[in-house]
């Protein structure tokens, strides 16, 4: 199971990308991820198929992926503040998006602000 714990570690752990695209696990997900996600590469770009194509998931630059990581039902497609999951049994899509954190400068205002 997929915790908001496990995703915060996903985030930490795979924080930057790989020195090369060739380090990815990508066999992953052509072996791991249901047939009916239909995973296509082409020209440094990672195309889902079952993704729809007016959707900002559906290609991806492989250069924009720090890690592949297999867990029991899912393969997760770790970027810089996103997380795709593909499911294993079937054709199933997740999507985690960071939440942005407010500036130094912004939690330090909110700090000494004063309400009237």
């Amino acid at each position: 199971m997929i915790t908001n714990n496990v995703i915060q570690a996903l985030y930490r752990k795979y924080n930057r990308r790989p020195a090369s695209v060739d380090s990815l696990d990508i066999h992953l997900l052509f072996e791991a991820v249901h047939p009916s996600n239909t995973i296509r590469i082409d020209d440094g770009m990672l195309y889902i198929n079952s993704i729809p194509a007016d959707s900002p998931f559906h290609s991806i630059s492989l250069g924009n992926i720090h890690a592949i990581v297999e867990f029991e039902e899912t393969v997760a497609l770790v970027m810089h503040s996103t997380i795709l999951f593909l499911s294993k049994v079937n054709n199933d899509v997740r999507v985690h998006i960071k939440p942005m954190r407010d500036s130094l400068w912004s939690r330090i205002k909110d700090k000494f602000s004063f309400v009237a």
